[in-house]
């Protein structure tokens, strides 16, 4: 087969992105899938700093473990947000560059996009508007989150040839053979490595060991989409990990798991120990949040051991009724345990970062503040997560009725928009809270 196609990582048009360890990881397991299937696979990541000029790139500040800003242009804002008080950005490329870039690429047979947040749907229309002024009569595929649980808005408003909802390893397989007319068998993420070759420079490196999460917190759509765990084998983990560290040369890794400390025996701990053994210098770090109940002084010694330098729980509350509220999925007692066991293995209180839900339907600003007080007081660092209210979840009909704005338009689900919060927690509000995080 010499099949070509062209997998896109869209514009982000928003009010605020920052590079938060960010890659397109759906789209690069399915460019790694095309591959194992004879495809020849370009690759093009829009919001990606590596394709700007020197000029632009030495005014971005980046961190010494690789987050940093995107680069961004001001845009007019889309119709539904007109009212809203806030300069709005494309974050990425910009065009006339992206231009040069698609000039140098044959044209594909295909091209496939993809994207996560619901609220990023305005970035995908125009990029797609954008690849179908370059090549009118090639076909696209969009795919990816807001695909799967915003159907009938992607279909009205994206102007794609196909709509890839779910899994692509089982739900592409019939667009692929309309298209190319054969019968592919796509591999899972759990049976392959991120192709991170992609691109042509990296300041961090992504791993993502497993999908899924037995927990039903009610405002997380994870356990509805993959309510099993689906793990990579332990050797196939730590193979990708050093590879990153000695062939890719990366020192900082991000792991993108929902649920990476579930069943530490069976997968962290081993995960932890061959990466330990292979001697090889690496910083890791935890963005989406671990959970707490599976830490052990066994583990903290491990992470500690391994190189963890950014560590972030998920705690969403202290108020019990809350949690009840919420699925329970922690408690006070579970982050003053998993605090001791990290100070033992080495690390300061100030050096762990807990995740808080702000916004929430009813959640008042002084409950905000008591979460905020009571896990400083154990002496981690308190960060705020802004509600977003997500269709699908069980905490969706509960936003209807409380949000600010008609969040059944995706734009309106964005996180900084406070789109559910009480009255009583103003942007002015959360400013003096994060502020509190911070002193």
């Amino acid at each position: 087969m010499n099949q070509r196609v062209l997998l896109v990582n869209p514009w982000i048009y928003d009010f605020s992105a920052y590079d938060f360890w960010l890659k397109p990881i759906g789209l690069l397991f399915l460019a790694n899938s095309l591959r194992k299937q004879g495809f020849e696979v370009r690759f093009l990541d829009l919001v990606d700093n590596s394709s700007l000029p020197l000029e632009i790139k030495a005014h971005l500040k980046k961190r010494a473990d690789g987050r940093g800003k995107f680069y961004a242009e001001e845009v007019s804002k889309p119709a539904p947000l007109k009212s809203i008080p806030r300069r709005f950005k494309r974050y990425g490329v910009p065009p006339k560059i992206a231009e040069q870039i698609i000039q140098q690429i044959p044209s594909p047979s295909a091209i496939f996009l993809g994207t996560t947040m619901t609220y990023w749907c305005y970035g995908y229309r125009e990029t797609i508007r954008f690849l179908r002024e370059k090549f009118p009569k090639i076909p696209i595929i969009a795919g990816g989150l807001y695909v799967t649980i915003c159907a009938e808005h992607s279909r009205n408003n994206l102007g794609a040839d196909f709509y890839c909802a779910g899994d692509y390893e089982q739900n592409l397989k019939p667009i692929l053979k309309e298209l190319f007319g054969f019968e592919a068998e796509l591999l899972s993420p759990e049976a392959l490595k991120l192709p991170l070759e992609l691109y042509s420079k990296l300041e961090y490196g992504i791993v993502l060991t497993g999908r899924g999460c037995p927990y039903h917190c009610k405002y997380c759509l994870s356990s509805k989409l993959h309510p099993k765990l689906k793990r990579k084998p332990v050797e196939m983990v730590i193979d990708e990990i050093i590879w990153q560290g000695k062939e890719l040369g990366l020192q900082n890794i991000a792991f993108y798991d929902d649920a990476l400390l579930l069943e530490p025996e069976k997968h962290i701990l081993k995960i932890l120990e061959g990466v330990v053994k292979e001697k090889v210098k690496l910083k890791f770090h935890t963005p989406n949040g671990l959970h707490l109940k599976p830490m052990s002084q066994e583990l903290a010694n491990l992470m500690k051991r391994a190189g963890f330098e950014t560590i972030r729980f998920g705690l969403e509350t202290q108020d019990p009724i809350r949690q009840k509220e919420l699925g329970e999925k922690a408690q006070l007692e579970d982050l003053e345990r998993a605090l001791g066991y990290l100070k033992n293995a080495g690390y300061e209180p100030s050096q762990i970062g807990v995740y808080l839900l702000a916004g929430l339907p009813g959640q008042t600003a002084v409950e905000v503040e008591r979460d905020i007080r009571a896990v400083k007081k154990l002496g981690a660092r308190p960060y705020l997560s802004e509600y977003s209210p997500i269709p699908g979840t069980e905490l969706w009909e509960k936003s209807l009725k409380t949000a600010r704005y008609p969040i059944e338009e995706p734009l309106f689900q964005n996180c900084s928009l406070l789109p559910c919060a009480h009255p009583s927690l103003t942007p002015q509000k959360l400013t003096e809270l994060k502020a509190l995080c911070r002193d």
